[in-house]
């Protein structure tokens, strides 16, 4: 638009210049004569001063160097802060780590009890129980960290694997019933009423050693509904259950379980223990290791542990709850700054807190700070200094270069527009027609390389044969959105009210041969050739006589959604479409122009309608199928592929409005 208007306006510009010509000199003799005084008065201070030192980006990178130097000294202090917060959260996530091995291998153990709990549920003939020690000593070896397991029949413990070992003597639990012994019973009938596993610990046993115990209820349909009458003994006193009577067999005795998947009831058969030292239950984890230097953290490698009870046991209240530790951190150790880490177990009521600290304690700077502050720092304020010297030069060359690629980017824009413009009216491929009546007995629309086979089409390759064809047999230009990604009418609709147009067009006595629609008239298959045909659209819609939207109502044979005249204006390319008709029919008043809704023909470009000049205009704006898939496997931006179209459009409206003043008013509104 500037180069026209530059041209437009020539005549008074050169006559504004050549009417101050005179002043306009003498101004130019005044100044050089100014600036050449004060280069004289200059002249011997810059000669004193090195030309680097002029240029204020030197002072810059000066400023920039002792701003490193300041920065590196607070960066370095601060390096140190979060190196020593690194070393402190790496101890973190190997405590984490840690408590997360014995929270896994305590889950694991206590597993044990399902799987015990899993055989003698479906045991109908206790094998289980006659083959109790060769089980539970393939349980114990599995999962790992158990000392032993047990069962207790109607409450009551009778097997006991391994009974005696190395670390304890057990054979005083046989016969301890659970259900009986008043300090025992609650707890025994709440993991009854809980129908799964109860665990307590750590806790001081009879026979020595500090031990977790896990107890699961077993319910199976081959238990009895009530259970026996029997009587256990402690401490000189002997205690019974009383199962005799029907009422007392309700009251003491009764415990029903769930229902079985097939609706039979299931009984109380007993209880399945585990046992396990606190000793074997860490050994898997190998807690050990921290105090054995296998974790170097920068300077550190040896570590205090301490393992505890958050709420301590009893029976270890005078121990602080602790259980495990290295050997510096006993019960009485009181760490200055650990770091914890938590082993929860809410379903077995179970929390523990892993504390860990370094033996010597944390470091009160990191041992690469002095090397930083006495070596490191003054390399920097050089390496700063002459990576300022060499930034100054890089700027300049780059500059340099970028405002050569700036002129480069103009030239290739330049030439695009150019090209653009000088192929705006110019048969990039060949206007493809078909005869009228053979485009009636098509049944339906064809791509264009079948109706090319099929030699339905006339290939017009200049623009004065294309002129003959419009203004003496008339060629009929239609517009349509595609009802498919893959075909454009798959059920007919548009093409029917094709057909329907040329009727009603033949009964206006319209003057037509020969029609133009996309899907027979532009390749569909060599992407070349179609863009070719895209940059020929202007070309091809200047030399139609007659320009019809035919816009029915249907639905999209991908998407299911309708379309109709509404989706129709809103599709870029047939609004490229109509902006090309409307370019070349600029000069009318009354483009042959119409739409086609499957209701007759109507103007096309109404004061009412859905269709308008400005919308027509707004090409870019309207939607494209590529964008609406995400343009897949990569294709190309149909909007790339209509640039050189629309800047052939817009040219030709410059053109209008600086060579046609009877139509500036219509294309200035366009614009």
């Amino acid at each position: 638009m500037g180069s026209i208007e530059s041209s437009v306006h020539a005549g008074s510009f050169q006559h504004t210049l050549s009417v101050g010509s005179a002043d306009s000199s003498q101004i130019r003799e005044s100044v050089s004569l100014k600036t050449r005084t004060l280069r004289l008065a200059k002249g011997e201070k810059q000669q004193r001063i090195p030309a680097w030192l002029r240029y204020s980006r030197t002072w810059a990178v000066v400023a920039t160097v002792l701003t490193i130097v300041i920065a590196s000294v607070w960066r370095f202090v601060l390096d140190d802060e979060e190196e020593r917060q690194f070393f402190r959260d790496s101890v973190q996530e190997i405590a984490d780590r840690y408590a997360q091995d014995i929270k896994r291998q305590g889950v694991t153990s206590l597993s044990s009890l399902q799987a015990l709990a899993a055989m003698i549920k479906f045991d109908d003939s206790n094998f289980t129980v006659h083959n109790f020690d060769g089980i539970a000593g393939s349980l114990i070896k599995a999962y790992k960290g158990i000392s032993n397991l047990q069962l207790a029949p109607f409450g009551t413990v009778r097997y006991i694997h391994p009974l005696v070992d190395a670390k304890m003597d057990n054979r005083a639990a046989l016969g301890y019933a659970q259900l009986l012994d008043p300090a025992r019973r609650e707890g025994a009938l709440n993991t009854i009423r809980s129908k799964g596993i109860q665990a307590v610990g750590p806790l001081t046993l009879l026979q020595g050693g500090i031990a977790v115990i896990g107890r699961c209820s077993i319910f199976t349909r081959f238990a009895p509904k009530f259970l026996p009458t029997e009587s256990f003994t402690k401490a000189g006193v002997t205690y019974h259950s009383n199962c005799s009577t029907p009422e007392t067999q309700l009251l003491n005795c009764y415990f029903p379980g769930p229902l079985e998947s097939d609706g039979v009831p299931t009984h109380f058969w007993g209880f399945a223990t585990v046992l396990t030292l606190t000793s074997d239950l860490v050994a898997p984890v190998e807690l050990q290791r921290l105090q054995e230097g296998a974790h170097r953290i920068g300077g550190l490698s040896q570590f205090d542990y301490q393992l505890s009870a958050e709420v301590p046991h009893a029976s270890l209240a005078d121990v602080n709850g602790v259980f495990a530790h290295s050997f510096r951190a006993g019960p009485g150790w009181i760490p200055e700054d650990p770091v914890t880490a938590y082993v929860d177990l809410p379903h077995f009521g179970i929390k523990w807190v892993l504390k860990v600290e370094p033996v010597d304690g944390w470091p009160r700077m990191s041992a690469s700070f002095w090397f930083h502050l006495c070596v490191f720092l003054p390399l920097t304020g050089l390496l700063g200094l002459g990576m300022g010297v060499c930034i100054i030069s890089d700027i300049r060359r780059k500059a340099l270069q970028v405002e050569k690629l700036e002129e480069y980017k103009k030239d290739v824009i330049s030439s695009d527009i150019i090209m653009s413009v000088s192929n705006v009216d110019l048969l990039q491929f060949p206007m493809c027609l078909m005869p009228v009546d053979q485009f009636m007995d098509l049944r339906r629309l064809i791509p264009h390389e079948i109706a090319r086979d099929l030699n339905k089409l006339r290939f017009v390759d200049d623009s004065k044969t294309l002129a003959h064809l419009r203004d003496e047999e008339g060629i009929l230009f239609f517009s349509h959105q595609w009802a498919g990604f893959f075909h454009p009418d798959e059920e007919n609709v548009q093409y029917n009210t094709m057909l329907a147009t040329c009727d009603e067009l033949k009964r206006k006595e319209a003057r037509f041969q020969w029609i133009w629609v996309d899907y027979f008239s532009i390749p569909q298959a060599a992407v070349v050739q179609q863009q070719h045909a895209i940059n020929s659209l202007l070309a091809y819609a200047s030399h139609c006589s007659i320009f019809v939207a035919v816009a029915p109502t249907c639905e999209h044979s991908d998407l299911a959604s309708e379309l109709n005249v509404h989706t129709y204006s809103v599709r870029a390319w047939c609004r490229l479409e109509q902006l090309g008709y409307l370019m070349a029919s600029v000069h009318e008043h009354t483009p042959s122009a119409y739409l086609n809704t499957g209701q007759g023909l109507t103007p096309l470009w109404g004061a009412e309608g859905v269709v308008t000049e400005a919308t027509s205009l707004d090409v870019m704006g309207g939607n494209f199928t590529c964008c609406a898939r995400h343009h897949p496997d990569g294709e190309k931006c149909d909007k790339q592929r209509i640039v050189g179209v629309m800047l052939g459009i817009f040219w030709q409206l410059l053109q209008i409005r600086r060579d046609c003043p009877p139509d500036a008013t219509r294309s200035i509104e366009l614009l």
